[in-house]
């Protein structure tokens, strides 16, 4: 970009004008920009200061968009406050970074008009690629929107009828079994089942696992990914006629919902484990904190963007060259025992 100085309009402006500006070396500059190397938070602010006011391109930026490359890729994530996803953005960001790309974060709390309206934004920027953790079902005319303009690569979702996108998951039906194994162990013979949207694969894969492993009689119930509906939904059925109708235990859907059920039974005055055992699924942070400490199933989220990411830079230097071979990636997962399961009451008898 052009910059102007005594009104004239001169040449591009160069490194050497930005470190002069600044009163800093070019060197300084050249670590400042990269992020290779570290520099003093005044130096640093100079330096931003100086390319803002002059509108340096770095070369290396100029010469990739000549080229048809920026080196800049999208995330899109539901929810950035929920540590699963920031653990899946942290190992995006840290391999793209390694590879020299910069990383565009949109967070879509969960609301599809909020989603729809980063999508159009992404599409209208010159980006290299995106992995895209989806909160809903994306559309068909969605994705080949996309996948007309740049390489996409799915993280945390597989979904239905969309199988030329590569996709880095964790086995959820693994974590179902693993649940359901682990409060068949204890003796629980009855158990409430809460289940995310129906329309996400590791909602369903999760459900089908536990069903598939839990022996006893299954309550089953379908919220949100959240606290609030965990919450709701237990609460529900504490207040019912039926009430829990013997069940002594809870599989959630993910560990917010978890969080929300250890919520309810306070309020209803039970106690986990003792009368209700809990199980979620991710091992969130917060999940190590309750009272008690959740019992979980472990997902790998930080491989998970990592490895979202390895595949997306790897699609994107082959973009041009190579017919492009969907791959799907299913991470272990593993279960982490803590307080808020023990052994049935009836089955202690």
């Amino acid at each position: 970009m052009a910059h102007e100085r005594g009104g004239r309009r001169t040449q591009p402006a160069s490194i050497y004008d930005v470190a002069a500006l600044a009163g800093v070396s070019i060197t300084t500059v050249s670590h400042t920009l990269s992020g290779k190397r570290r520099v003093s938070p005044e130096s640093e602010a100079r330096v931003r200061r100086a390319v803002d006011q002059l509108g340096y391109v770095p070369a290396s930026f100029a010469r990739n968009l000549q080229s048809g490359s920026t080196h800049v890729v999208a995330l899109l994530v539901p929810d950035i406050r929920n540590d699963f996803y920031a653990l899946i953005a942290k190992g995006a960001e840290d391999l793209a970074h390694q590879s020299g790309y910069g990383l565009i974060l949109c967070n879509t709390s969960s609301d599809p008009v909020r989603e729809e309206s980063y999508l159009d934004l992404i599409r209208s920027r010159f980006i290299d690629g995106m992995v895209y953790a989806a909160g809903s079902h994306p559309t068909q005319l969605r994705l080949d929107s996309l996948r007309g303009r740049f390489p996409v690569v799915f993280a945390d979702e597989t979904f239905y009828g969309v199988s030329d996108v590569t996709s880095v998951t964790a086995d959820h039906y693994a974590g179902g079994v693993l649940a359901g194994r682990h409060l068949a162990e204890l003796g629980h013979t009855r158990a409430v089942m809460l289940t995310g949207p129906g329309n996400l694969v590791s909602s369903l894969e999760r459900s089908q696992g536990f069903e598939d492993a839990f022996p006893g009689r299954i309550v089953r119930r379908a919220g949100a990914f959240d606290a609030a509906s965990g919450r709701a939904l237990i609460a529900e059925l504490i207040a019912s006629p039926e009430g829990l109708d013997g069940a002594t235990a809870v599989f959630a859907g993910n560990d917010l919902m978890a969080l929300g059920v250890l919520t309810a039974l306070r309020e209803a005055g039970l106690r986990c484990p003792d009368d209700l055992s809990v199980v979620g699924f991710d091992d969130v942070r917060e999940a190590g904190y309750t009272d008690p400490r959740l019992t979980t199933v472990r997902q790998p989220a930080y491989e998970i963007g990592r490895q979202a990411m390895t595949h997306l830079i790897g699609e994107i230097s082959t973009h041009d060259r190579r017919p492009h071979v969907a791959q799907l990636d299913r991470l272990a997962v593993e279960l982490v025992v803590r307080g808020s399961t023990a052994e049935s009451a009836t089955a202690a008898r």
